[in-house]
């Protein structure tokens, strides 16, 4: 099976984000998330950041050598350390833009730059990150994951069923088993988002689902 494609797949999860932030009244951006503390906005905010970032990087000069991936990198986040300030930070780039519509055309202009950049550049480039430093295409697999669970997120807030693309879910599918050390028990009957929304904490585990895991229980939430 052909690997899927972290820029296509990045830029298919970003055209979907854009279609529904560029439709949602004020209101729906005033809405809670299940990212306690944010709002819908913060939570776009959010995501305009960690996007930005590929721009950032590939601003910068090139890091001499690689010394993380896309899996190696989520270990390399502490969410007790880390979730304060990346909290802030979302709140304080949201209230730059007035208004929620103002963030949506915003993030649909950023986002297709650091696509057309990502593009024109080789995959095997190195790009220095808040401190590890990684392949471009590694550094686009946690993007991915950064878009398709936050995708998720703002589904929920809008009280639909989130689900991401096919190339989407199958690259953020490979990060969290390989995080987690092997794939989920067959007996647990997940379907995708199950196993992502477990594995991102957005529900905790049922007795049962402790049960089937046994000692890879203690693991989850994979990362927060």
């Amino acid at each position: 099976m052909r690997a899927a494609d972290p820029l296509s797949a990045l830029r298919d999860e970003c055209e979907l984000m854009s279609e529904t932030a560029l439709g949602l009244s004020e209101e729906e951006f005033a809405q809670p998330t299940r990212c306690a503390p944010w709002n819908v906005k913060e939570l776009l905010s959010h995501l305009y950041r960690a996007i930005n970032r590929i721009n950032a990087a590939l601003a910068e000069p090139e890091p001499p050598s690689a010394d993380t991936d896309s899996v190696s990198y989520w270990r390399s986040y502490v969410p007790a350390d880390d979730a304060p300030d990346i909290a802030d930070r979302a709140k304080e780039l949201a209230d730059q833009f007035a208004t929620g519509a103002d963030l949506a055309r915003g993030w649909d202009g950023m986002w297709r730059k650091a696509i057309e950049s990502s593009g024109c550049t080789d995959p095997a480039r190195v790009v220095m990150t808040w401190g590890p430093a990684l392949r471009l295409d590694e550094f686009l697999k946690t993007r991915v994951l950064e878009v398709t669970v936050h995708r998720m997120d703002l589904d929920d807030a809008l009280g639909r069923k989130g689900w991401g693309t096919d190339q989407a879910v199958s690259i953020v599918d490979d990060i969290l088993s390989s995080l987690l050390g092997e794939d989920p028990p067959r007996d647990l009957e997940w379907d995708s988002v199950e196993f992502i929304e477990a594995a991102t904490g957005r529900r905790p585990l049922t007795p049962d689902e402790r049960r089937i895991l046994g000692p890879l229980a203690g693991r989850f939430p994979l990362l927060g």
